[in-house]
């Protein structure tokens, strides 16, 4: 490290850790300063690199880094306002039959730990049995669990997702599914209760 050159890494308290969002001014000393915004994928005593919402991974000296924040994961718009034929077309293209249920991804992650890793950047990404597809702003979700729709949202989230739709055919709809649907803050669009 430079001599009286001050580490805004070490310096956050918490300490940072892999998989949290922030935005990072690298300065090297050989080229322009950049502005990164995005997820860290990798933290050693000597590198941070952070993953940007278009899949580009910057790389920097801890040396290099002269300021960092955490930034909190980026409030979507209202969901339930979405036009429905727009959730139905991303829908048809996630192969995601059944009845609709949306949230904010800052709703559902909230208190959340985020995690360390996410499936590859790219439009789908498999969850178990379970395939997601994110597009623009949305993740779709075809089924699942409360497990499934928050790796989803982490994952799509690191693309600049900002709500996520879970699919829920009918053969699947039940008490138990709308239950953990409502106490992870979906709403129904087509009006079903628990």
């Amino acid at each position: 490290m430079q001599q009286g050159h001050t580490d805004p890494v070490a310096g956050l308290v918490p300490p940072l850790v892999v998989g949290e969002r922030v935005s990072v001014l690298l300065t090297p000393v050989d080229g322009q300063p950049t502005e990164v915004l995005g997820f860290v994928t990798d933290l050693t005593d000597d590198l941070l690199t952070v993953l940007d919402r278009h899949g580009e991974a910057h790389e920097g000296r801890r040396r290099e880094v002269a300021a960092l924040r955490r930034v909190p994961l980026a409030r979507g718009r209202r969901p339930q306002a979405t036009p429905r034929d727009l959730l139905d077309a991303l829908a048809d293209r996630a192969q995601a039959p059944g009845a609709p249920w949306v949230t904010r991804i800052t709703d559902l992650l909230a208190g959340q730990t985020p995690p360390a890793s996410v499936p590859a950047w790219g439009p789908t990404a498999s969850f178990g049995a379970v395939t997601a597809r994110m597009e623009g702003e949305w993740v779709t979700v075809p089924g699942g669990d409360v497990t499934v729709w928050r790796a989803a949202a982490w994952w799509a989230t690191r693309m600049g997702a900002r709500s996520v739709q879970v699919r829920v055919p009918d053969d699947e709809a039940s008490h138990a599914v709308a239950q953990a649907l409502l106490a992870a803050g979906f709403t129904s669009l087509d009006g079903a209760a628990a």
